[in-house]
This record gives C-alpha cells, structure tokens and sequence, in this order.
C-alpha cells in the first residue's frame, strides 16, 4: 500500500467509518489553531460509493476522488460548480452542517475540496429539477473565503500533504518522494528526502532528513481553521523540525506513486 493511501485510507477513512471520534484540543494555538471540537460528521459520514441509480463513475468522479470547486449559498440551498466542470449541481450536505456553518450573510461563496459524488436528481427534489443534478458532499476536506476563489485556476495539487502554521508562520509539504519546509527564518527553506510514512490511532506522521535537519509532521483528523485567514481544514498539524515544534492546520493533495 502506499504512503499516501496509509492518508486517505487509514487516518481519514477511520473517522469517515466511525472508528475514531476525538475531541478537539483544549490548548489554544496562536494562530492556525483546532476548532473547538471534531465535526460530528466525523464519526458519522457515510463511506463513500455510488448512490442508488448512480452509473457507474470514473476515477475522477468517484467518492474516493477529492473534488474541488465553488459552493454557492442561495437562500434555503446551495450549489456546487466543479473546476473542471461548468455544470451547476444542488449541494446535499451529508456532512452534517460543516458547510452550511462556513456560508454566512458575509460569505455567500466559497472554493471547497471535499469528497463527494455527482447524481442525478432524485425525484422528490422538485426544486433542483433545473439543475444538471446534485452533488451529495460526504466530507468537507478544505474551505476557503472569497479570497482564495482562483484556487480553480491553480489547478490539481502536486503535493500529497500540504500543512502550514502561524505565529511563527511555517509550511511544509509532503512530496511522493520528500518533504519541503519554508519558513521566514533561516534556513528559510529545505528539502529532505528519503521519506517514511505511519499511522497510528488516527493520527498519520511523517518524516525525511538528511545530514543536517530532520523534519516530522503529524496530521491528526481533527477540525482546524487558521486565525488569519478564516481557511477551514478537516486536518490538524503538528510539525518537529530539528527538535523545534509547531502547530498548524492541514489538507490532503494527490496520492503517492509509490
């Protein structure tokens, strides 16, 4: 199995099925800090596969593939606009209000990237029949202001695991080979290879070094919004570089090759 499906599959799927249910920390973090207590839908979403009546999808548009896109609250519902995709679908939360929570009077838009399936539209939903279907989101991986909308035009990420903190700021980026850390401070930036992956009671770690630094980020599936920039994550961070530690929030990019 890979490093990256020990991720998806191990850390994120357990929550997705139940199996682990955690609490938020109790401990305030400066700036990229847990929310207050895990989503409920954590321990509650349905495992995701096609719905009733559902014909059969592609890997892209299965449960297991992360879909990202724009969700648009309007009045009573919302609607979601694939990247890649110009048709407009009636969002059903499965995820139990993460979402609906995010979109305010202030915030009516917002990119997403979540895992989810397209269908069509079943027959009770008389209001969606004029949409080209309806996008069942079972859960919410990232969410981010009107700011961040041209996500769509950066296309797929290349990392695997991307985390970042503040206060001290921090980023680092799990690569199918490696890691790469930035930081204002010198050494501003470093790229470690020869890279380990492992999974333990719901919390996923990695580790790279060389002759000079080592580096270990572990991404717990626990809720996270950073301070500054009001970014929702579905994961928590916490990195040791070098014995130094930082706390901050987490998103999943594409599956390792290995």
């Amino acid at each position: 199995m890979s490093r990256s499906r020990i991720l998806y599959f191990t850390g994120l799927s357990m929550f997705l099925l139940g199996a682990c249910g955690r609490e938020a920390a109790n401990e305030a973090v400066p700036a990229a800090s847990p929310a207050a207590s895990a989503q409920p839908a954590a321990a509650q979403a349905i495992a995701p596969g096609p719905a009733a009546g559902a014909t059969e999808a592609s890997p892209e548009e299965s449960g297991l593939a992360i879909k990202r896109g724009v969700v648009t609250g309007d009045g009573d519902h919302a609607t979601f606009r694939a990247c890649d995709d110009k048709a407009e679908l009636w969002l059903l939360d499965e995820n139990e209000g993460a979402l609906t929570q995010l979109l305010t009077e202030d915030t009516t838009s917002l990119y997403v990237e979540a895992y989810g399936e397209r269908d069509s539209v079943p027959d009770e939903l008389v209001a969606a029949r004029s949409l080209a279907g309806v996008f069942v989101l079972e859960q919410l991986l990232y969410a981010a202001p009107p700011g961040e909308m041209n996500a769509c035009e950066q296309g797929a990420p290349a990392y695997v695991v991307a985390a970042r903190g503040n206060e001290p700021f921090w980023a680092a980026q799990v690569m199918p080979t490696g890691m790469i850390w930035k930081q204002p401070a010198e050494p501003t930036q470093i790229t470690l290879g020869d890279l380990q992956a492992e999974d333990a009671e719901g919390t996923v770690g990695y580790r790279a070094s060389d002759a000079q630094h080592t580096l270990e980020l572990h991404i717990e599936a626990q809720s996270c919004r950073d301070s500054m920039s009001g970014e929702y994550f579905a994961f928590a961070a916490h990195a040791v570089l070098d014995g130094a530690q930082f706390k901050g929030c987490a998103r999943v990019g594409k599956p390792d090759a290995h």
